[in-house]
């Protein structure tokens, strides 16, 4: 029952063999993805990719303006999406959370104030529908942190790389930290040494495929059924079977992004 919680599916990266990559992933044993939004130009690709899909996995969106994406005119295409979002939700179909959106100052430092509008009205639109949101925040998350501090909503910090001060705020502040391929990156010791010792219950796993695939593939195109050996390098640092793992970190998917979910199960074994 493994959980990626954040893949680009509808890239064009999988555009030649998505169902053997979706075959893949379920015969690992991954039953949920989450497939966040980029910009406008993406809704339609990841519509017709969910609505599509008819196999074993289950498929839920998120809805979000990219930091990357984020220019002079983001205020239109943030409209354009934000009408999609608030039509579709709430529905057993619809977006489960807001995102990807955040700050990103590694590929650009020249448009803060822009990037952090768009950020904060998109935030503000997650609170009003009570969504929790999906934050990119590449080289940048110490001013993510600080300008929502004092907001309440749930989020993942996605790609997490921070320091463990910075975990414990995200924790204390009840939000969540996703983590992917760069934990088995082996110059990565210092997040392994972060995640060994966190609160195990605000901890999920993702991907990021294409993107960022984990050892012994890094360098290639990730995929989802490569989320079993992020959980395989979690087993290790947390010491347990990795089926634990898998059970732990989808529990904790579904709490903040379905928690409905999580309260049928709590029933079926009541």
């Amino acid at each position: 029952m493994l959980t990626d919680t954040h893949c680009h599916l509808y890239a064009d990266a999988f555009g030649d063999d998505l169902q053997a990559v979706l075959q893949r992933a379920a015969s690992v044993g991954v039953t949920r993805i989450y497939l966040p939004n980029v910009d406008q130009a993406t809704l339609e690709p990841m519509r017709s990719l969910v609505e599509g899909y008819q196999g074993p996995i289950q498929l839920r969106t998120m809805l979000g303006l990219h930091p990357c994406s984020v220019e002079e005119t983001w205020k239109e295409e943030w409209e354009v999406i934000e009408a999609l979002l608030r039509a579709t939700h709430p529905s057993s179909k619809g977006p489960v959370a807001v995102g990807e959106i955040g700050l990103d100052l590694y590929w650009r430092q020249d448009n803060l104030a822009l990037q952090m509008a768009a950020m904060m009205a998109q935030i503000q639109t997650a609170i009003q529908l009570n969504l929790p949101v999906c934050f990119h925040s590449r080289n940048s998350l110490d001013q993510l942190l600080d300008c929502t501090a004092g907001l309440d909503f749930g989020a993942v910090y996605h790609c997490f790389s921070g320091t463990k001060e910075q975990a414990d705020t995200i924790i204390q502040r009840g939000q969540y930290l996703g983590v992917g391929g760069t934990l088995t990156f082996g110059s990565n010791r210092a997040l392994r040494d972060v995640i060994a010792v966190v609160d195990r219950t605000r901890v999920i796993l993702e991907t990021d495929a294409p993107y960022l695939a984990p050892v012994p593939h890094r360098g290639q195109r990730n995929e989802p059924a490569h989320v079993s050996l992020v959980a395989k390098e979690l087993a290790t640092l947390w010491d347990m079977d990795i089926e634990e793992v898998a059970e732990r970190t989808t529990h904790n998917a579904l709490a903040l992004f379905e928690p409905e979910q999580t309260q049928t199960t709590k029933n079926a074994h009541a």
